[in-house]
């Protein structure tokens, strides 16, 4: 299928009004991707009428997802064959159709926005995200770090019209983040370096494909660019992996602080330190400018790294775990049993650095909804 081909398909696909819906509803879920069943809209009273509706309800919200996964708009998390899927909208998704879903009428009745209207989406937004994480931060909090998060993103995108959608992504992983009960899981790792556009992208890429919704993975980078790397992009793509990458975004103490597992690629000293968490530093090439048998050839050192530390993330758990999950097979990715350096060892080069005091800057807002969190 030609690029146009594909924009064609993708407007054909999208001139459904709920997918529109569904597409918001996966942009502002707190685990940043879902099951069909978790995307059912609720009835008026919170239940579905009965389990023949709730059945049809599912099935038609699964035809749905395979229509945008098919034209590259959501992708799946984990084994493509899992008797569950998991979905979660690809940044391809997000730049194309993100902004323009948040402006769809959220349920019958209510009206649609003009696209162009930033303001008003992002008091939809708020409205949105207020009522999702009720629970834990109040509707200014919300609101504050929606709007920093537009204005973060405002000084680092190019496209103007892809704001709204790429804040509502941002906003509510960093409300997931920051309201949490358990900070510091071993099931929560973080990727960073620099730019965020290639080694941290491989690795979030081959960690969902491989470990589906056993483990949250976060990326982020010191230095964020606009876009991820276009040859990296292209080498996951050969895999079936380029739909779970995301938009580069800047590393903050929120997602570190909920992060049990930081792995860094050459970023270096400029990534927070907090007690408690697993820090690993893997020493790798970075993709940008080389050629694509060079990117080939991180993509597979990446994924070993990945296996090995899926496993030890496993085993804590249950020994039986890697034996059934760390060398399985997944089209486009090599089965590794482990790679030289991958595991703790490559925790010395850290240890120094915990003993330097760290000072994490937090904002009133952070600090507001690290409060409510605990």
């Amino acid at each position: 299928m030609t690029p146009d081909e594909l924009r064609s398909a993708q407007r054909l696909t999208m001139a459904n009004p709920e997918r529109l819906r569904l597409l918001a509803r996966l942009l502002t879920h707190p685990a940043g991707r879902s099951t069909a069943a978790g995307l059912v809209p609720d009835g008026a009273d919170g239940r579905p009428a009965d389990l023949v509706t709730e059945a049809l309800a599912v099935a038609g919200v699964e035809q749905d997802l395979e229509a945008l996964v098919s034209v590259g708009l959501v992708a799946v998390v984990g084994p493509v064959a899992s008797d569950a899927a998991q979905y979660r909208v690809s940044s391809r998704g997000i730049a194309r159709y993100g902004t323009t879903a948040l402006a769809a009428p959220r349920f019958l009745d209510e009206p649609a926005l003009d696209a162009r209207d930033h303001e008003a989406l992002l008091d939809r937004l708020v409205d949105t995200l207020a009522a999702t994480f009720a629970a834990n931060a109040g509707a200014g909090t919300v609101d504050r770090l929606v709007r920093e998060c537009y204005a973060a993103l405002a000084e680092q995108v190019r496209s103007s019209a892809q704001l709204p959608a790429l804040t509502a992504w941002l906003a509510t992983d960093r409300l997931a983040a920051m309201t949490e009960v358990t900070h510091g899981s071993p099931r929560d790792v973080l990727f960073v370096c620099v730019h965020n556009t290639g080694r941290s992208q491989i690795a979030a890429a081959v960690t969902r494909r491989l470990a589906g919704d056993r483990i949250r993975v976060r990326t982020a980078g010191t230095r964020p660019v606009s876009e991820p790397d276009p040859m990296t992009e292209t080498v996951l793509a050969r895999r079936g992996l380029d739909g779970l990458i995301e938009f580069p975004r800047e590393l903050t103490d929120d997602i570190v602080r909920t992060s049990g597992v930081i792995v860094t690629m050459g970023c270096g000293d400029t990534c927070p330190v907090f007690p408690g968490r697993r820090y690993l530093d893997w020493p790798l090439d970075d993709p940008a400018g080389r050629p694509i048998e060079e990117v080939e050839r991180i993509v597979d050192d990446v994924t070993a790294r990945v296996r090995a530390l899926i496993a030890e993330i496993d085993a804590a758990d249950d020994p039986a775990l890697p034996a059934r999950y760390a060398g399985s097979a997944v089209p486009g990715l090599p089965v590794t049993a482990g790679v030289p350096g991958a595991g703790a060892g490559q925790q010395r080069g850290w240890l120094p650095r915990l003993t330097r005091p760290w000072t994490a800057v937090t904002t009133a807002l952070g600090g507001r909804g690290q409060r409510k969190a605990r």
